[in-house]
């Protein structure tokens, strides 16, 4: 890998897309950290990570001005855009009948539209350098759905429809778009719903996550969030240069059923 290419990951402050930045980072890319967060997770980041080689920054990407904000900063700084991962994302689980329409709102705003935004104005950088890979994360639930998961199915099932057409549009240039499709993930939200089934159940953390798992994940193990980063770091190599278009699980075998 080049030592001057830069990455950009949307929701990057915590979770699967810090794991993501702190890959990359350590393949000694520039990496851009971006995500809306308390501004003490922001100070943090900052004494973390070399300043020279990260842009570290607080913005809503569902405000398309902010978008073109980073965008600007990020190749103000880095004089290019190499990689681009969308992976801010929310979850809320509730009825069809009863789920709220402006968190709806939200969470398209959020999962999708966001996602958007940020493909549209990170593409013209990448095409001016004749270079680009482009990584969505989706989910699961961007192939399948689950009950009380309408408004994150539907945004995730957009995801991989964005992916496709991102993929088609750039398939005679450098550019590749793909999305990755994770099952449950060992994340700080995923931890808070073990808790729940621990305390519910009167169980050990252990036999937690494997009641969790086992109506989904066949494998009763979790992704980890560093094999997410590493599929990634592989996408970005010049061997999946004709992997585009791709929807690729990597979620113990729950799609498989």
């Amino acid at each position: 890998m080049n030592f001057q290419k830069t990455i950009i990951v949307t929701g990057s402050t915590s979770g699967i897309g810090l794991s993501i930045i702190e890959k990359f980072y350590e393949e000694n890319f520039n990496c851009i950290i971006v995500g809306k967060v308390k501004s003490l997770v922001i100070k943090k980041l900052k004494n973390k990570f070399d300043t020279e080689r990260t842009l570290i920054l607080n913005l809503d990407l569902t405000k398309i001005n902010n978008v073109k904000k980073l965008i600007i900063l990020a190749t103000k700084k880095f004089k290019k855009i190499d990689v681009l991962v969308n992976c801010a994302g929310m979850q809320v689980v509730e009825t069809l009948e009863k789920y709220n329409e402006s968190i709806w709102k939200k969470l398209l705003d959020i999962n999708l539209n966001a996602a958007f935004y940020m493909t549209k104005y990170t593409l013209p950088v990448m095409r001016k350098n004749n270079w680009g890979r482009i990584i969505n994360i989706a989910s699961t639930h961007g192939l399948i759905a689950s009950i009380n998961k309408s408004a994150y199915t539907a945004s995730k099932h957009g995801i991989v429809g964005l992916t496709k057409v991102t993929a088609l549009e750039t398939a005679r240039e450098k550019i590749t778009c793909n999305s990755i499709c994770p099952g449950f993930v060992l994340t700080e939200l995923i931890q808070d719903q073990i808790d729940v089934l621990a305390k519910k159940f009167k169980l050990s953390n252990a036999k937690a996550q494997i009641k969790l798992l086992q109506d989904k994940q066949p494998s009763l193990r979790f992704v980890q969030k560093s094999h997410i980063a590493d599929l990634i770091y592989f996408l970005c190599s010049d061997s999946a240069s004709e992997i585009t278009g791709a929807n690729i699980p990597i979620d113990g075998g729950w799609t498989a059923q």
